[in-house]
């Protein structure tokens, strides 16, 4: 079954790949089209233009005969190199908008603005001068299909990164939920509820955090599981200090009459035909128990409302 499975995954990632593969070989034939039509100067020898497209009839085979995940990744990066050298067929008069259109699609992918901005600062004026030096502003256009093929890799990756975090938070936030609720109708596991409690608001405050718009850096994306993790586990302790102090009664939060502490009492102790009424852990109770804890475990700042009453004023020196 394993087994299976990872052939299943090898000829996804092959079939994406091959399709990279023909996008980049139709990008190449289509700017020597343009050549062909502008009647461009100074462009690579029909030998040369012939030898490319040798290199992706190898390149497609090398794909589809794969064996491995990365003999598959090497071949789309080799069409990605092959597919970049259309810049050196790109017409005189078409290289400028050629990359001012690349680097606004990189715009429309939510690449990062400083990237965006130095790749406008270091290739355009460039682009511009392409008059004065045609292989120099041939050379910049290069560069910059260079960064759309790299950046349209990444962002594929990041989407694919986020779409998991996203999941497995969304799954987490659901199985703390109701592994809580369970435990608040059993008065042995009652911690256990209010520490399940606690990591479905943490796991909500990093979800309704997680970057929609822009695509982060390389390196924030790599650091950003490690982020996953600190903030869940500062949110859980957030949430059983919090629950403490109020069950303390180092501040008091009341609720029809009834304080935090009373409700905690009432569910961590068993029910019984002897317990009075007004003791009983109901079904308003246990929502109680499963919210506020799940607010502490949401922002760890609601804290600084008992720093005062508990430690006192804090005196500078």
């Amino acid at each position: 079954m394993p087994e299976g499975h990872g052939n299943k995954k090898l000829e996804a990632e092959r079939g994406e790949t091959l399709s990279e593969i023909l996008e980049e070989r139709s990008a190449f034939e289509s700017m020597l089209q343009r050549a062909r039509i502008a009647n461009a100067a100074d462009v690579p020898s029909v030998d040369f233009a012939t030898e490319v497209l040798a290199h992706f009839e190898q390149i497609t085979e090398r794909a589809k005969t794969a064996f491995t995940k990365d003999e598959i990744f090497t071949a789309g990066y080799d069409a990605d190199d092959q597919g970049q050298l259309r810049a050196y067929w790109c017409p005189p008069d078409e290289i400028e908008n050629e990359g001012k259109l690349t680097i606004d699609k990189l715009e429309e992918w939510n690449v990062p603005t400083s990237v965006l901005i130095k790749l406008r600062q270091s290739f355009l004026p460039k682009l511009e001068k392409c008059a004065d030096n045609i292989k120099i502003a041939r050379s910049a256009l290069w560069a910059i299909f260079k960064e759309e093929d790299s950046w349209a890799r990444y962002t594929s990756y990041y989407e694919e990164r986020m779409r998991l975090y996203s999941r497995i938070l969304f799954g987490a936030i659901i199985g703390s939920i109701a592994t809580s609720l369970i435990c608040f109708h059993f008065p042995r596991f009652f911690l256990m509820g209010l520490f399940f409690a606690g990591a479905a608001g943490a796991c909500t405050s990093v979800i309704s955090k997680m970057p929609i718009l822009a695509v982060s850096m390389s390196g924030e994306l790599e650091a950003y599981e490690r982020k996953i993790w600190s903030r869940v586990s500062i949110g859980v302790v957030a949430s059983l200090i919090g629950s403490a102090l109020l069950g303390w009664g180092v501040l008091s939060l009341s609720i029809q009459t009834q304080s935090f502490a009373d409700v905690m009492s009432a569910c961590s102790t068993a029910n019984s035909c002897s317990t009075p009424t007004g003791l009983l852990c109901t079904s308003s109770k246990i929502l109680i128990l499963l919210s506020v804890p799940m607010l502490f475990g949401f922002s760890e700042r609601a804290l600084t409302s008992f720093e005062l009453p508990f430690f006192g004023k804090q005196t500078s020196n």
